[in-house]
């Protein structure tokens, strides 16, 4: 089907700082066999977009579309498409170039969203709440009692994570960067926060455990955090590292050693629910969505401003979920 059309779209001509973002018009080709083009009415922004346009995971050519999910209405169909019709609410994750006012997509990766979830809940939640998925079910499996801690806690995916992990009867620490997250994560029903400015880490860790310490730390820092995480840790506990926002972590193995901590790297990429775009882990993250236990409220900039949407996300001036809209 030859369905011509323009679509504005946000891209790279090379990494770099925020400012590398350009909004741009293309036209779009026409759609193929088992093709869709989708009007996005929501798009994920993911610290994994921040890395491959930085330059940190690089991309196969340029220039180069960011993104990686999205949410919106199926517009027009190619042949060979079964399954979907236009008009169905559709959303997508793991597929490049979502940063796009209308997107051509092959079929096998979109899904029919559930009645009971917005765009906006989707856009928001697919890929950060598979995260948290594979960090409590697959890198270590939170169970009741656990003391669990979660840095960052009121970015997208600790406010995620931290809230599923106390739906399981685990005692959730979370760490912030400032007295106004803190504010925001006891606001939104955390017991323990630690405001990593003003508070002194270890003594709070120790206090609230009664000195026993922590028996798993889901780390997205990296470098900057790392060893400090495993002096709280109890023997035989687990460090769990899924990001790297100051450099990936440089362990203190010989004190590892002696805690016998459990060191696992949570690689989205490699895992199956990841992967399998018809797995139930997506389901079972729209679930909890739909159940109120992950409250979701993003922030939301104009695609246009996607730079901006970056610049803030980099120096921590937003919390949660963030959404770009075309």
């Amino acid at each position: 089907m030859n369905h011509q059309k323009s679509t504005g779209i946000v891209r790279i001509e090379k990494p770099g700082p925020p400012e590398v973002l350009k909004y741009e018009t293309v036209e779009l080709p026409a759609l193929q066999e088992n093709e869709v083009l989708i009007n996005q009415k929501a798009i994920g922004l993911n610290f994994l977009d921040v890395m491959f346009r930085d330059g940190r995971f690089p991309t196969d050519a340029y220039p180069a579309t960011l993104g990686l999910e999205a949410a919106g209405i199926i517009e027009a169909i190619g042949s060979g498409v079964t399954g979907f019709v236009m008009g169905d609410r559709v959303a997508y994750y793991g597929t490049s170039g979502a940063y796009a006012e209308f997107k051509i997509i092959n079929v096998a990766d979109i899904f029919k969203l559930p009645e009971d979830i917005t765009f906006d809940q989707a856009a928001a939640t697919m890929i950060k709440g598979l995260t948290a998925h594979m960090l409590i079910k697959e890198s270590y499996q939170v169970k009741a009692g656990d003391f669990v801690l979660v840095q960052a806690v009121t970015g997208g995916v600790g406010s995620l994570l931290s809230a599923w992990a106390k739906s399981l009867g685990a005692k959730v620490i979370g760490t912030v960067g400032s007295p106004r997250k803190k504010q925001l994560a006891t606001a939104r029903g955390l017991k323990y926060v630690i405001d990593l400015q003003n508070e002194d880490f270890s003594e709070r860790v120790a206090a609230i455990t009664n000195g026993k310490g922590v028996d798993v730390v889901y780390d997205s820092t990296g470098k900057e955090t790392f060893n400090q995480f495993v002096k709280v840790i109890i023997k035989g506990g687990t460090i769990v590292s899924f990001g790297a926002a100051t450099g990936w972590p440089e362990p203190d193995l010989k004190m590892m050693e002696e805690r016998g901590v459990r060191y696992v790297q949570g690689i989205l990429n490699n895992y199956a629910g990841y992967q399998n775009k018809k797995s139930e882990a997506v389901i079972e993250v729209l679930d909890r969505v739909t159940e109120g236990i992950l409250h979701v409220e993003p922030t939301i900039y104009a695609l246009s401003d996607a730079a901006r949407a970056h610049a803030d996300l980099e120096s921590r001036k937003t919390t949660g979920s963030i959404i770009l809209k075309p």
